[in-house]
Protein backbone atom coordinates (compact mmCIF):
# COMPACT_ATOMS: atom_id res chain seq x y z
CA UNK A 1 0.00 0.00 0.00
CA UNK A 2 2.71 2.45 0.83
CA UNK A 3 4.84 1.55 -2.28
CA UNK A 4 1.22 2.70 -3.97
CA UNK A 5 1.13 5.45 -2.55
CA UNK A 6 3.97 7.07 -3.39
CA UNK A 7 3.62 6.17 -7.36
CA UNK A 8 0.44 7.47 -7.00
CA UNK A 9 2.02 10.83 -5.24
CA UNK A 10 4.65 10.64 -8.05
CA UNK A 11 2.55 10.29 -11.08
CA UNK A 12 0.34 12.94 -9.91
CA UNK A 13 3.45 14.95 -9.81
CA UNK A 14 4.59 14.50 -13.11
CA UNK A 15 1.14 15.00 -14.69
CA UNK A 16 1.22 18.54 -12.28
CA UNK A 17 4.46 19.60 -13.52
CA UNK A 18 3.63 18.26 -17.14
CA UNK A 19 0.30 20.52 -17.15
CA UNK A 20 2.85 23.78 -15.87
CA UNK A 21 5.14 22.67 -18.98
CA UNK A 22 2.33 22.76 -21.52
CA UNK A 23 1.06 26.05 -20.44
CA UNK A 24 0.87 28.54 -23.41
CA UNK A 25 3.34 31.51 -23.72
CA UNK A 26 0.96 33.73 -22.24
CA UNK A 27 0.39 31.98 -19.43
CA UNK A 28 3.97 31.96 -18.47
CA UNK A 29 4.58 35.91 -19.19
CA UNK A 30 1.95 36.18 -16.89
CA UNK A 31 3.85 34.32 -14.11
CA UNK A 32 6.73 36.61 -15.01
CA UNK A 33 4.32 39.42 -14.69
CA UNK A 34 3.26 38.16 -11.40
CA UNK A 35 6.89 38.07 -9.62
CA UNK A 36 7.70 41.44 -10.60
CA UNK A 37 4.69 42.93 -9.17
CA UNK A 38 3.85 41.05 -6.01
CA UNK A 39 7.99 41.77 -5.29
CA UNK A 40 7.39 44.99 -5.51
CA UNK A 41 3.60 44.98 -3.38
CA UNK A 42 5.87 43.39 -1.11
CA UNK A 43 8.83 46.17 -0.48
CA UNK A 44 5.88 48.82 -0.40
CA UNK A 45 3.85 46.92 1.98
CA UNK A 46 6.70 47.23 4.45
CA UNK A 47 8.28 50.68 3.18
CA UNK A 48 5.60 53.07 2.23
CA UNK A 49 4.59 53.80 6.13
CA UNK A 50 7.79 53.88 7.34
CA UNK A 51 9.13 56.17 4.60
CA UNK A 52 6.05 58.68 5.24
CA UNK A 53 6.45 58.63 8.90
CA UNK A 54 9.86 59.38 8.26
CA UNK A 55 8.66 62.63 6.29
CA UNK A 56 7.23 64.08 9.29
CA UNK A 57 3.39 63.06 8.97
CA UNK A 58 1.91 60.93 11.64
CA UNK A 59 -0.57 58.35 11.69
CA UNK A 60 -3.67 60.14 10.70
CA UNK A 61 -2.26 61.20 7.10
CA UNK A 62 -0.61 57.71 7.20
CA UNK A 63 -4.34 55.99 7.39
CA UNK A 64 -5.48 58.14 4.89
CA UNK A 65 -3.22 57.11 2.42
CA UNK A 66 -4.04 53.42 3.42
CA UNK A 67 -7.81 53.86 2.84
CA UNK A 68 -7.93 56.12 -0.36
CA UNK A 69 -7.10 53.02 -2.92
CA UNK A 70 -9.60 50.60 -1.10
CA UNK A 71 -11.94 53.76 -1.47
CA UNK A 72 -11.10 53.86 -5.40
CA UNK A 73 -11.77 50.35 -5.60
CA UNK A 74 -15.09 50.59 -4.10
CA UNK A 75 -15.86 53.41 -6.58
CA UNK A 76 -14.28 52.33 -9.88
CA UNK A 77 -14.20 48.62 -9.60
CA UNK A 78 -17.62 47.51 -11.50
CA UNK A 79 -17.07 50.22 -13.85
CA UNK A 80 -13.53 48.95 -14.51
CA UNK A 81 -15.29 45.15 -14.85
CA UNK A 82 -17.79 46.26 -16.98
CA UNK A 83 -15.78 48.17 -19.45
CA UNK A 84 -13.19 45.09 -19.73
CA UNK A 85 -15.76 42.59 -20.25
CA UNK A 86 -16.81 44.74 -23.64
CA UNK A 87 -13.46 45.62 -24.86
CA UNK A 88 -11.21 43.13 -23.61
CA UNK A 89 -8.98 42.19 -20.40
CA UNK A 90 -5.47 43.00 -21.48
CA UNK A 91 -5.32 46.99 -22.42
CA UNK A 92 -6.94 47.69 -18.76
CA UNK A 93 -4.15 45.32 -17.42
CA UNK A 94 -1.18 47.18 -19.07
CA UNK A 95 -2.67 50.47 -18.09
CA UNK A 96 -3.44 49.60 -14.36
CA UNK A 97 0.53 48.08 -14.10
CA UNK A 98 1.71 50.90 -15.43
CA UNK A 99 -0.42 53.40 -13.22
CA UNK A 100 1.10 51.41 -10.09
CA UNK A 101 4.37 51.86 -11.23
CA UNK A 102 3.67 55.57 -12.01
CA UNK A 103 2.07 55.59 -8.71
CA UNK A 104 5.35 54.14 -6.71
CA UNK A 105 7.77 56.42 -8.26
CA UNK A 106 5.69 59.50 -7.84
CA UNK A 107 5.34 58.48 -3.93
CA UNK A 108 8.66 58.07 -3.45
CA UNK A 109 9.31 61.40 -4.59
CA UNK A 110 6.78 63.41 -3.58
CA UNK A 111 7.02 65.25 -0.05
CA UNK A 112 4.28 67.56 0.53
CA UNK A 113 0.75 66.00 0.99
CA UNK A 114 -1.17 67.11 -2.36
CA UNK A 115 0.96 65.04 -4.70
CA UNK A 116 1.29 62.66 -1.48
CA UNK A 117 -2.74 61.74 -2.02
CA UNK A 118 -2.51 62.68 -5.93
CA UNK A 119 -0.18 59.51 -6.11
CA UNK A 120 -2.13 57.63 -3.77
CA UNK A 121 -5.45 57.63 -5.77
CA UNK A 122 -3.16 57.41 -8.66
CA UNK A 123 -2.25 53.56 -7.25
CA UNK A 124 -5.73 53.14 -6.27
CA UNK A 125 -6.75 52.94 -9.82
CA UNK A 126 -3.92 50.68 -11.35
CA UNK A 127 -4.90 48.61 -8.53
CA UNK A 128 -8.24 48.42 -9.17
CA UNK A 129 -7.72 47.62 -12.89
CA UNK A 130 -5.19 45.09 -11.96
CA UNK A 131 -6.94 43.07 -8.95
CA UNK A 132 -10.54 42.87 -10.83
CA UNK A 133 -9.08 41.97 -14.65
CA UNK A 134 -6.20 39.60 -13.55
CA UNK A 135 -8.20 36.40 -12.71
CA UNK A 136 -10.90 36.69 -15.39
CA UNK A 137 -8.11 36.91 -17.87
CA UNK A 138 -6.24 34.04 -16.99
CA UNK A 139 -8.91 32.42 -17.59
CA UNK A 140 -8.58 33.11 -21.04
CA UNK A 141 -5.39 32.43 -21.75
CA UNK A 142 -5.08 28.43 -20.90
CA UNK A 143 -7.46 25.70 -21.80
CA UNK A 144 -10.11 24.90 -19.10
CA UNK A 145 -8.61 21.98 -18.04
CA UNK A 146 -5.47 24.11 -17.24
CA UNK A 147 -7.33 26.81 -15.31
CA UNK A 148 -6.83 25.79 -11.77
CA UNK A 149 -3.17 24.38 -12.16
CA UNK A 150 -2.45 28.13 -13.45
CA UNK A 151 -4.37 30.12 -10.73
CA UNK A 152 -2.47 28.16 -7.96
CA UNK A 153 0.87 28.59 -9.42
CA UNK A 154 0.41 31.96 -9.92
CA UNK A 155 -1.20 32.36 -6.40
CA UNK A 156 2.46 30.14 -4.96
CA UNK A 157 4.80 33.17 -7.45
CA UNK A 158 2.86 35.53 -5.98
CA UNK A 159 3.46 34.15 -2.20
CA UNK A 160 6.76 32.90 -2.88
CA UNK A 161 8.16 35.83 -4.49
CA UNK A 162 6.30 38.50 -2.07
CA UNK A 163 7.95 36.41 0.76
CA UNK A 164 11.27 37.25 -1.68
CA UNK A 165 10.41 40.82 -1.27
CA UNK A 166 9.75 41.39 2.13
CA UNK A 167 13.05 40.11 3.57
CA UNK A 168 14.59 42.43 0.46
CA UNK A 169 12.50 45.13 2.15
CA UNK A 170 14.26 44.64 5.00
CA UNK A 171 17.52 45.05 3.72
CA UNK A 172 17.42 48.12 1.38
CA UNK A 173 16.74 50.49 3.94
CA UNK A 174 20.22 49.24 6.06
CA UNK A 175 22.24 49.16 2.70
CA UNK A 176 21.18 52.45 1.25
CA UNK A 177 22.18 53.89 4.71
CA UNK A 178 25.41 52.49 4.96
CA UNK A 179 26.25 53.56 1.21
CA UNK A 180 25.18 57.49 1.99
CA UNK A 181 26.17 57.48 5.42
CA UNK A 182 22.79 58.49 7.17
CA UNK A 183 20.82 56.99 9.62
CA UNK A 184 18.41 53.96 8.35
CA UNK A 185 15.38 56.18 9.80
CA UNK A 186 16.04 58.93 7.47
CA UNK A 187 13.73 59.60 4.45
CA UNK A 188 16.68 58.71 1.92
CA UNK A 189 17.23 55.32 2.93
CA UNK A 190 13.90 54.59 2.94
CA UNK A 191 12.95 56.52 -0.05
CA UNK A 192 15.82 54.08 -1.99
CA UNK A 193 13.89 51.15 -0.95
CA UNK A 194 10.74 52.90 -2.48
CA UNK A 195 12.18 53.80 -5.85
CA UNK A 196 13.25 49.78 -6.02
CA UNK A 197 9.68 49.26 -5.82
CA UNK A 198 8.92 51.45 -8.64
CA UNK A 199 11.89 49.66 -10.83
CA UNK A 200 10.23 45.94 -9.59
CA UNK A 201 6.73 47.19 -10.86
CA UNK A 202 8.11 48.91 -13.88
CA UNK A 203 9.33 45.82 -14.97
CA UNK A 204 5.95 44.02 -14.90
CA UNK A 205 4.95 46.03 -17.59
CA UNK A 206 6.73 44.75 -20.26
CA UNK A 207 5.41 40.97 -20.12
CA UNK A 208 1.80 42.60 -20.80
CA UNK A 209 3.33 44.66 -23.74
CA UNK A 210 4.10 41.25 -25.33
CA UNK A 211 1.14 39.10 -24.62
CA UNK A 212 -1.34 38.92 -27.12
CA UNK A 213 -5.18 39.39 -26.59
CA UNK A 214 -7.10 36.45 -27.18
CA UNK A 215 -9.50 37.00 -29.79
CA UNK A 216 -12.13 35.46 -28.90
CA UNK A 217 -11.89 38.15 -26.10
CA UNK A 218 -13.61 40.86 -27.92
CA UNK A 219 -17.31 40.52 -28.68
CA UNK A 220 -20.02 41.99 -30.55
CA UNK A 221 -22.87 41.80 -27.79
CA UNK A 222 -21.64 42.66 -24.71
CA UNK A 223 -24.03 42.35 -21.70
CA UNK A 224 -21.95 42.59 -18.41
CA UNK A 225 -24.67 42.98 -16.12
CA UNK A 226 -26.70 40.03 -15.10
CA UNK A 227 -29.58 39.49 -17.38
CA UNK A 228 -33.32 38.53 -15.66
CA UNK A 229 -34.18 37.02 -12.22
CA UNK A 230 -32.03 33.96 -12.69
CA UNK A 231 -28.75 35.55 -13.39
CA UNK A 232 -29.37 38.32 -10.76
CA UNK A 233 -29.98 35.24 -8.28
CA UNK A 234 -26.67 33.47 -9.60
CA UNK A 235 -24.76 36.34 -8.93
CA UNK A 236 -26.20 36.53 -5.34
CA UNK A 237 -25.18 32.94 -4.70
CA UNK A 238 -22.13 33.63 -5.92
CA UNK A 239 -21.17 37.00 -3.79
CA UNK A 240 -23.04 36.00 -0.64
CA UNK A 241 -20.45 33.33 0.48
CA UNK A 242 -17.60 35.68 -0.20
CA UNK A 243 -19.34 38.48 1.68
CA UNK A 244 -19.32 36.75 4.26
CA UNK A 245 -15.69 35.71 4.24
CA UNK A 246 -14.35 38.60 3.41
CA UNK A 247 -16.26 40.35 6.39
CA UNK A 248 -14.79 37.50 8.67
CA UNK A 249 -11.34 37.53 7.57
CA UNK A 250 -11.60 41.83 8.38
CA UNK A 251 -12.51 40.69 11.43
CA UNK A 252 -8.88 38.96 12.27
CA UNK A 253 -6.53 38.56 9.67
CA UNK A 254 -5.95 42.35 9.75
CA UNK A 255 -4.98 42.52 13.65
CA UNK A 256 -2.74 39.58 13.73
CA UNK A 257 0.38 41.87 14.11
CA UNK A 258 -1.64 43.29 17.13
CA UNK A 259 -2.86 40.05 18.40
CA UNK A 260 0.90 38.54 18.70
CA UNK A 261 2.36 41.73 19.88
CA UNK A 262 -0.44 42.22 22.78
CA UNK A 263 -1.13 38.55 23.85
CA UNK A 264 2.22 36.99 23.86
CA UNK A 265 4.67 40.31 23.50
CA UNK A 266 6.21 39.40 20.25
CA UNK A 267 8.78 41.96 18.93
CA UNK A 268 8.12 43.00 15.18
CA UNK A 269 11.34 41.37 14.02
CA UNK A 270 9.47 38.01 15.35
CA UNK A 271 6.09 38.60 13.96
CA UNK A 272 7.49 39.32 10.53
CA UNK A 273 9.74 36.26 10.51
CA UNK A 274 6.29 34.35 11.70
CA UNK A 275 3.96 36.37 8.40
CA UNK A 276 7.00 35.50 6.09
CA UNK A 277 7.25 31.85 7.08
CA UNK A 278 3.50 31.93 6.54
CA UNK A 279 3.52 32.85 3.47
CA UNK A 280 5.83 29.94 2.27
CA UNK A 281 3.52 27.39 3.66
CA UNK A 282 0.57 28.79 2.18
CA UNK A 283 2.79 28.65 -1.54
CA UNK A 284 2.94 25.14 -0.29
CA UNK A 285 -0.23 24.16 0.59
CA UNK A 286 -1.83 25.79 -2.86
CA UNK A 287 0.52 23.43 -4.81
CA UNK A 288 -1.93 20.56 -3.70
CA UNK A 289 -5.43 22.80 -4.64
CA UNK A 290 -5.63 21.16 -8.81
CA UNK A 291 -4.96 17.50 -7.03
CA UNK A 292 -7.85 18.19 -4.10
CA UNK A 293 -9.85 19.60 -6.89
CA UNK A 294 -9.32 17.04 -9.40
CA UNK A 295 -10.49 14.08 -6.52
CA UNK A 296 -12.99 16.17 -4.41
CA UNK A 297 -14.63 18.64 -7.29
CA UNK A 298 -14.29 22.32 -6.63
CA UNK A 299 -17.08 22.62 -4.62
CA UNK A 300 -16.27 20.10 -2.12
CA UNK A 301 -12.32 21.46 -2.35
CA UNK A 302 -13.54 25.25 -1.26
CA UNK A 303 -15.53 23.98 1.35
CA UNK A 304 -13.68 21.38 3.07
CA UNK A 305 -10.55 23.58 3.08
CA UNK A 306 -12.92 26.17 4.74
CA UNK A 307 -14.39 24.21 7.33
CA UNK A 308 -11.35 22.36 8.24
CA UNK A 309 -9.53 25.71 9.53
CA UNK A 310 -11.91 26.44 11.59
CA UNK A 311 -10.84 24.24 14.62
CA UNK A 312 -7.76 26.12 14.19
CA UNK A 313 -9.28 29.15 13.80
CA UNK A 314 -10.60 28.72 17.46
CA UNK A 315 -7.20 28.07 19.03
CA UNK A 316 -5.89 30.60 17.87
CA UNK A 317 -8.73 32.62 19.75
CA UNK A 318 -9.02 30.62 23.32
CA UNK A 319 -5.46 28.99 23.44
CA UNK A 320 -2.93 31.06 25.32
CA UNK A 321 0.11 28.62 24.23
CA UNK A 322 2.38 30.49 22.27
CA UNK A 323 3.81 27.29 20.65
CA UNK A 324 0.28 26.00 20.05
CA UNK A 325 -1.09 28.99 18.31
CA UNK A 326 1.84 29.66 16.20
CA UNK A 327 1.22 25.88 14.81
CA UNK A 328 -2.71 27.30 14.29
CA UNK A 329 -1.57 29.89 12.74
CA UNK A 330 -0.24 28.43 10.14
CA UNK A 331 -2.36 25.51 9.68
CA UNK A 332 -5.71 28.10 9.32
CA UNK A 333 -3.38 30.73 7.13
CA UNK A 334 -2.68 27.47 5.09
CA UNK A 335 -6.24 26.18 5.02
CA UNK A 336 -8.19 29.17 4.39
CA UNK A 337 -5.72 30.69 1.42
CA UNK A 338 -4.86 27.14 -0.51
CA UNK A 339 -8.82 26.71 -2.75
CA UNK A 340 -8.86 30.44 -4.04
CA UNK A 341 -7.78 29.16 -7.01
CA UNK A 342 -10.34 26.70 -7.13
CA UNK A 343 -13.07 28.90 -6.00
CA UNK A 344 -11.88 31.89 -8.04
CA UNK A 345 -12.09 29.11 -11.33
CA UNK A 346 -15.57 28.04 -10.13
CA UNK A 347 -17.03 31.51 -9.19
CA UNK A 348 -15.97 32.71 -12.70
CA UNK A 349 -17.31 29.21 -14.56
CA UNK A 350 -20.76 29.83 -13.58
CA UNK A 351 -20.81 32.88 -15.68
CA UNK A 352 -20.89 34.10 -19.32
CA UNK A 353 -17.50 35.29 -20.28
CA UNK A 354 -18.23 38.88 -21.07
CA UNK A 355 -19.90 38.53 -17.30
CA UNK A 356 -16.71 37.18 -15.71
CA UNK A 357 -15.00 40.89 -15.22
CA UNK A 358 -17.98 42.29 -13.59
CA UNK A 359 -18.63 39.34 -11.40
CA UNK A 360 -15.03 39.82 -10.61
CA UNK A 361 -14.66 43.71 -9.75
CA UNK A 362 -18.27 43.10 -7.36
CA UNK A 363 -15.62 39.88 -5.42
CA UNK A 364 -13.17 42.65 -4.94
CA UNK A 365 -15.31 45.61 -3.88
CA UNK A 366 -17.00 43.27 -1.38
CA UNK A 367 -13.83 42.17 -0.31
CA UNK A 368 -12.29 45.65 -0.11
CA UNK A 369 -15.54 46.70 2.19
CA UNK A 370 -15.52 43.60 4.25
CA UNK A 371 -11.75 42.81 5.15
CA UNK A 372 -10.33 46.65 4.34
CA UNK A 373 -14.32 48.16 6.22
CA UNK A 374 -16.61 47.13 8.08
CA UNK A 375 -14.46 43.98 9.18
CA UNK A 376 -11.82 46.05 11.31
CA UNK A 377 -14.70 48.33 12.75
CA UNK A 378 -16.95 45.77 13.81
CA UNK A 379 -13.45 43.81 15.47
CA UNK A 380 -12.51 47.74 16.71
CA UNK A 381 -15.57 47.60 18.62
CA UNK A 382 -15.71 43.75 20.27
CA UNK A 383 -11.67 44.47 21.08
CA UNK A 384 -12.30 46.77 23.41
CA UNK A 385 -15.25 45.54 25.08
CA UNK A 386 -14.48 41.69 25.09
CA UNK A 387 -10.86 41.18 23.45
CA UNK A 388 -9.53 39.12 20.94
CA UNK A 389 -11.35 35.68 21.89
CA UNK A 390 -15.00 37.44 20.95
CA UNK A 391 -13.88 38.92 17.97
CA UNK A 392 -11.96 36.12 16.13
CA UNK A 393 -15.15 33.36 17.80
CA UNK A 394 -16.90 35.73 15.10
CA UNK A 395 -14.82 35.18 12.56
CA UNK A 396 -15.17 31.51 12.86
CA UNK A 397 -19.42 31.80 12.82
CA UNK A 398 -18.74 34.32 9.63
CA UNK A 399 -16.22 31.21 8.13
CA UNK A 400 -18.79 28.27 8.30
CA UNK A 401 -21.82 30.26 7.25
CA UNK A 402 -19.97 31.30 4.17
CA UNK A 403 -19.02 27.71 3.65
CA UNK A 404 -22.13 26.41 4.43
CA UNK A 405 -23.99 28.72 2.46
CA UNK A 406 -21.83 27.64 -0.69
CA UNK A 407 -22.66 24.41 -0.28
CA UNK A 408 -26.19 24.29 -0.18
CA UNK A 409 -26.15 27.03 -3.06
CA UNK A 410 -23.79 24.86 -5.28
CA UNK A 411 -23.44 21.48 -3.75
CA UNK A 412 -25.20 19.73 -7.32
CA UNK A 413 -23.21 21.45 -9.79
CA UNK A 414 -20.33 19.24 -10.45
CA UNK A 415 -19.54 15.82 -9.53
CA UNK A 416 -15.69 14.80 -8.97
CA UNK A 417 -14.07 12.90 -12.22
CA UNK A 418 -12.73 9.01 -10.61
CA UNK A 419 -9.17 9.63 -10.46
CA UNK A 420 -6.94 9.87 -13.47
CA UNK A 421 -9.64 10.40 -16.15
CA UNK A 422 -7.98 13.79 -17.22
CA UNK A 423 -5.91 16.41 -15.91
CA UNK A 424 -6.76 18.13 -13.12
CA UNK A 425 -10.59 18.58 -14.38
CA UNK A 426 -14.29 18.24 -12.75
CA UNK A 427 -17.25 17.70 -14.27
CA UNK A 428 -19.71 20.24 -14.07
CA UNK A 429 -22.17 22.71 -15.81
CA UNK A 430 -19.86 25.90 -15.79
CA UNK A 431 -22.21 27.84 -17.74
Amino acid sequence: MFFQGVESVLAWLYEYLLTIRRLGRSAKLLLMATAFSYAAQAIYNLIFNLYIYSLGYRQDFIGLLNGLPALVVLLVGLPVGMAAGRRGYLGFLRAGTLLTAASYLGLALAGSRAPLVFFALMGGVGGAMSWVISIPFQMTICRPEERVVLLAVNRVIALTTGFLGSLLGGVLPGTFARWWDVAVSDPEPLRGALLVTAAFSALAVFPFLVIKEAPTRRQTVSRPLPQGRAEILLFAKLLTPTALTAFGAGVMVVFFQLFFRLRFNLEPGAIGVLFALGSLTTAAATLVSPLLARRLGKVRTVVFCEMASIPFLLLLAYSYNLRWVVAAYYFRHALMNMSNPVLHVFQLEQVREDQRATLSSLSVMLGSLGKGGLGPIVSGFIQLQAGFTSAFTLTGICYVLGAILFYVFFRHAERPRPAGDGAFATEGSWG
